[in-house]
């Protein structure tokens, strides 16, 4: 249970981190929101979701008969962790330039012809950082809580579209009331300190790597 637990609240608060990061899913929800009122979020973490959990479900089709090999687990887990580290250093750098960076994304045209499902669908499947993010951290997340069979797969995606699904309806709702989820302090130390989880995550996911020959 412990494991179960520990492999859940890890891949939630990585979620969370990367959520907190301006881009296409997250312009979409504003954008719906200013339309739609707070059920945006939900329905647009839907869509997202979809495409999280089938990528998950492609994965494991992919690399099943390699998880249990230690030398493509200490790859995958050296990749994920700099990855992690990269994204957690990259954020810090970024916190006292947010005001900018999330008014070019939401100042971004997409299309609202389609429903909040398909657009985050869409958004998520157009973004190739999405893939470069399954391709390594996401990739590493499973192979660590494949160490715990299925039940600690369902906890890592469990975790991880949870993460989205608070955040986004939190700025949902925020926007159909007409005010700022980026407004104050709160927002910056929120993601620097989501920055410096992912550089301790990261670090952790070399040292797990160090450990799985020995």
């Amino acid at each position: 249970m412990l494991g179960f637990l520990a492999i859940f609240w890890t891949s939630f608060l990585i979620g969370f981190s990367g959520a907190l990061v301006p881009g296409p899913v997250l312009t979409v929800t504003i954008k719906e929101a200013g339309r739609r009122g707070a059920r945006a979020g939900p329905l647009v973490t839907l869509g997202h979701g979809i495409a999280e959990i089938g990528i998950t479900v492609a994965l494991i089709l992919g690399v099943s008969a390699f998880l249990t090999d230690p030398r493509v687990k200490t790859v995958v887990a050296i990749v994920g962790g700099l990855f992690l580290i990269a994204m957690g250093i990259n954020m810090l750098y970024r916190v006292r330039s947010l005001g900018e960076v999330i008014a070019e994304e939401t100042g971004k045209e997409i299309s609202s012809d389609r429903t909040p499902i398909l657009l985050g669908m869409s958004a998520t499947l157009s973004n190739p950082y999405w893939f470069g993010w399954w391709g390594s951290i996401g990739a590493t997340m499973l192979v660590a809580s494949s160490s715990l069979g299925h039940m600690g797969i369902v906890a890592f995606v469990t975790g991880h579209v949870l993460s989205d699904f608070v955040w986004y309806t939190i700025v949902s709702c925020l926007v159909s009331l007409g005010l700022s989820y980026s407004r104050g302090l709160w927002y910056k130390i929120t993601f620097g300190v989501c920055g410096g989880f992912l550089v301790v995550v990261g670090i952790l996911f070399i040292r797990y790597a160090a450990g799985i020959g020995s």
